[in-house]
């Protein structure tokens, strides 16, 4: 296995387990009696961090296994996701909120640029 190959195993598996808290977090919003239209909209942060989460364990895995457009699916999701940090920092909101995808969104786009930078064998 290529050092490309385990980075885009690393990063879909880091974006499958941040697309379980985002998940897990409607989940606990919905059953509380909140519409899950409430849960993904009301902020629409839950959304950006689903769908760029998604999108970035299928380009990790596309790119994990050498098929071509793996690393641009990655770097759409992980943009997505690096708008979720850069929307919560922006509005105002506390660091407390936000530092963790902010953390997160760097390591994903570190990995990210490997995908970018080694060649697909």
């Amino acid at each position: 296995m290529t050092l490309r190959n385990l980075a885009g195993f690393a990063l879909a598996v880091l974006a499958a387990w941040l697309l379980w808290g985002g998940i897990h977090t409607v989940n606990i919003i919905v059953s509380r009696g909140s519409p899950l239209s409430d849960a993904l909209l009301s902020p629409p942060t839950s959304l950006l961090r689903i769908l760029g989460a998604f999108i970035a364990v299928i380009g990790g895995l596309t790119a994990a296994t050498g098929k071509p457009f793996g690393a641009l699916l990655s770097l759409v999701g992980v943009g997505i996701f690096a708008l979720l940090a850069a929307t919560m920092a922006l509005s105002g909101a506390n660091s407390v909120l936000w530092m963790d995808e902010a953390v997160f969104s760097g390591i994903l786009v570190v990995l990210t640029g490997l995908l970018f930078i080694l060649p697909r064998s």
